[in-house]
């Protein structure tokens, strides 16, 4: 019977990444040996469409000039644990951000949904993504590519913070990315805690980097 029951559990064995990404499908084997669903992802379910990216809101948005070049600036809270996953929620957002408000140069950075909220706060470890989007490279000082990214590689503690290297994504790697998504929306739970202002050119507004060890 316990030969039996471990056979049972390796078919049914996950990889730790899996487990993540889709929400926690666990399988427990009670003393019968019958096998209890405890919590299966919505993607399981006959009908489910997949939604366009992870669970995020603004905690922070602002506006600024370099010259007559326009950027924004956001800072979103994400519940995504992987890293590629705050990686395509920050590429959504991006692309959001510059279909509805136009500007020359969008930086999105992702934190975790349980890190710090205070705007003086959310930098260095805290920073899990930046995305940084030129719709139209030539209108910006700032890059030469239409997108680039990078993003710590690591989960995010309790605390929401993340520690490990930074790793720079290759512009094909987040162009197929961006096709793989459908449907540009903004956050779901989008409510921006500091309303959008326009800073001066003497650097107010920057963006805080990404932790890197």
């Amino acid at each position: 019977m316990a030969a039996a029951k471990r056979r049972l559990f390796q078919a049914f064995r996950i990889s730790r990444k899996l487990a993540l990404l889709s929400g926690g499908f666990l399988l427990v084997l009670g003393a019968s040996g019958t096998a209890a669903l405890v919590f299966a992802p919505a993607s399981m379910i006959p009908g489910y469409e997949a939604e366009p990216g992870g669970h995020c809101r603004t905690v922070y948005q602002s506006e600024f000039r370099r010259g007559k070049e326009k950027r924004l600036i956001a800072v979103i809270a994400t519940d995504d644990i992987e890293p590629l996953a705050r990686v395509r929620t920050g590429v959504r957002i991006a692309r959001h951000l510059a279909d509805t408000l136009h500007p020359d140069l969008v930086i999105v950075q992702v934190a975790d949904h349980r890190g710090p909220t205070a705007r003086a706060e959310l930098r260095g470890q805290a920073i899990g993504v930046e995305i940084v989007h030129a719709p139209n490279p030539g209108k910006s000082m700032a890059v030469t590519k239409p997108w680039e990214a990078r993003y710590v590689d690591a989960l995010p503690t309790r605390a929401g913070l993340y520690f490990g290297d930074r790793v720079d994504m290759r512009l094909t790697e987040l162009e197929t990315l961006n096709h793989e998504i459908e449907l540009v929306e903004g956050c779901d739970g989008d409510v921006v805690e500091e309303d959008p202002k326009t800073a001066a050119a003497d650097g107010h507004g920057e963006p805080a980097k990404p932790a890197s060890h």
